[in-house]
């Protein structure tokens, strides 16, 4: 392969990956902005800034407010220019295990159980 191939390769990829941090940057100051205006999600935030806790108790706190707010979540991926998957959680608060999606016409009756113990079947 010509090496000049390479390098022409090397730059191109270079250049999406500062695109892409850039926008992972915007969508940090989007978070920040948006927690700043909140008590608890700014308490999460400064905590995560300060090292006294985990980024990971952050990112859960971002991923739940996308997944309360799909105005957030559709402006993060704007930003981060790609699509995020955020857990579900129900009105309870509990995690959703599973979602059905149906496009078209889809079946005509549908049954979907949040928790079933079964016993002696």
């Amino acid at each position: 392969m010509d090496p000049i191939l390479v390098s022409i390769a090397t730059a191109a990829a270079g250049k999406l990956a500062e695109e892409a941090a850039r926008g992972i940057v915007a969508a940090g100051r989007f978070v920040k902005e948006r927690f700043a205006k909140d008590d608890k999600q700014e308490a999460v935030l400064m905590r995560a800034e300060t090292g006294r806790a985990p980024v990971e108790d952050l990112a859960a706190a971002i991923e739940e407010a996308a997944a309360a707010d799909p105005g957030f979540l559709s402006k993060l991926e704007q930003l981060a220019g790609r699509k995020i998957e955020v857990t579900q959680v129900n009105q309870a608060g509990q995690q959703v295990m599973f979602q059905n999606n149906f496009y078209g016409g889809g079946p005509e009756k549908v049954v979907q159980g949040e928790t079933v113990n079964i016993r002696n079947l």
